[in-house]
């Protein structure tokens, strides 16, 4: 499986306190990866490296075998979409225009979109269900049109490699369920990675290839869903007792606290 995103022994602090000790993973073509633990584990912490968001002073990120940080911004943002958990524009922008940034690394300098990019936007639009209010004020839709939206602009990028942090928490069941099923489709049949920071355990269970759970700053367990999400390391990380089963639905794990 070709690489993707590599990290070698990654530490970071603010200031004096540690973030993340000796974080080291690979992430290889077409994952659906799903990284969860507790808050303050380091997790948004992570998938901002990932983005070049923060930065280390020595190489240890890499994109496709390059260093992350000698890569240029808009040849990085071809490859990579990040899309934190809150996103708030100083200027005000119609819903069509926060698409069309989305196509932005891919044009030459100036915002003249080609054919090609109308029908990207035009097809996230559909996908992602915001057609019916593209003409509208971002600043005037709903916490989970907003949301809709955004991942709509991140897919319009069309990376490699896509970073989302709690992309559903402002969505409904329906468009939670469906923007998991829209991520799956294009990793599936794009070859698109996908990395989801998330709380909902039972969520990413369902979808994720692959799970990281990350305690204190390191990565705890690696691993396809059933070999993380076990009984003393779940009860261990969130101090709470959990019951395990599957889903006679989706034969997936589903996971709950009780007691």
């Amino acid at each position: 499986m070709p690489e993707i995103l590599n990290i070698d022994r990654l530490n970071f602090a603010y200031q004096h306190d540690p973030v993340l000790e000796d974080i080291s993973l690979t992430l290889g073509e077409s994952e659906f990866v799903g990284i969860i633990g507790p808050n303050g584990a380091g997790k948004s912490t992570l998938l901002k490296h990932m983005a070049g968001v923060l930065t280390c002073r020595e190489d240890r990120l890499f994109i496709e075998n390059k260093p992350l940080n000698r890569i240029p911004r808009r040849r990085l943002a071809r490859a990579v979409a990040y899309l934190p958990q809150e996103v708030e524009f100083v200027f005000s922008f119609s819903v069509d225009e926060v698409l069309r940034m989305g196509r932005y690394p891919h044009t030459h300098g100036i915002r003249i979109y080609s054919q090609r990019d109308e029908d990207v936007i035009d097809n996230v639009s559909r996908m992602l269900d915001i057609e019916a209010f593209r003409l509208r004020n971002y600043s005037d839709l709903s916490g989970g049109e907003k949301q809709r939206v955004l991942i709509a602009s991140a897919l319009a990028q069309e990376p490699k490699l896509i970073l989302l942090d709690e992309p559903t928490s402002a969505l409904d069941l329906h468009h939670q369920l469906g923007i998991y099923q829209i991520l799956r489709s294009q990793q599936q049949s794009n070859g698109l990675t996908v990395v989801v920071v998330t709380h909902d355990i039972n969520l990413a269970a369902q979808f994720c290839t692959r799970m990281i759970l990350m305690d204190h700053g390191k990565i705890l367990r690696d691993g396809p869903p059933d070999q993380v999400l076990q009984f003393q390391t779940l009860q261990d990380v969130f101090g709470v007792k959990v019951y395990i089963d599957i889903n006679p639905m989706t034969e997936s794990l589903y996971i709950l606290p009780y007691g």
